[in-house]
């Protein structure tokens, strides 16, 4: 015979699951070149992350691919340990590869997108995501047009958006 409570158990996991945090949102604010070799052309993407939630998020890990004129260009994973603060705004960058095959990006469209691992940043949450309940991620896409010669970490050299990133369905 099984204690009463364990069959509530899956119930109560669901529900605290269900109180976690909304995934951040991803946006492209550009492209910029940072090195470049006969393989090709090894890029930087800077996104902007916002937080909506009231708690801060961990975010903990991509996996994405970037393409280049339609072409996939670029596909991998990349760990984080960023943590983005409730209700805030945050630039980031991930590093992809043009190879020469696909030309010079430099006037070309690209876009990125891909999975956002995250996890709450609450006990609970965290022992949940420990224990492999717990494991949230969000999609996104998001693409531009043309890649700056190198700036900046964190933009474009004037350090404002273009107009021409978009978000996806944007």
């Amino acid at each position: 015979m099984r204690a009463p409570g364990i069959r509530k158990l899956p119930f109560v996991l669901a529900a605290l699951a269900a109180g976690c945090a909304a995934g951040p949102s991803v946006e492209a604010v550009s492209a910029r070149r940072v090195g470049q070799s006969a393989d090709g052309t090894a890029i930087h993407v800077v996104l902007e992350l916002h937080n909506p939630n009231e708690a801060p998020v961990e975010l903990t890990s991509w996996d994405y691919s970037v393409s280049v004129n339609d072409r996939t260009a670029y596909s991998g994973q990349w760990i984080t340990a960023l943590t983005l603060p409730p209700k805030a705004t945050m630039r980031t960058e991930l590093p992809a590869l043009v190879p020469a095959g696909l030309g010079d990006p430099a006037d070309a469209s690209w876009r990125i997108g891909g999975s956002l691992g995250y996890r709450a940043t609450g006990s609970l949450d965290k022992l949940l995501y420990q224990l492999g309940v717990n494991r949230l991620s969000t999609g996104f896409g998001t693409s531009g047009t043309g890649v700056a010669a190198g700036a900046g970490p964190g933009g474009s050299p004037t350090g404002k958006a273009p107009a021409n990133a978009v978000p996806a369905g944007g």
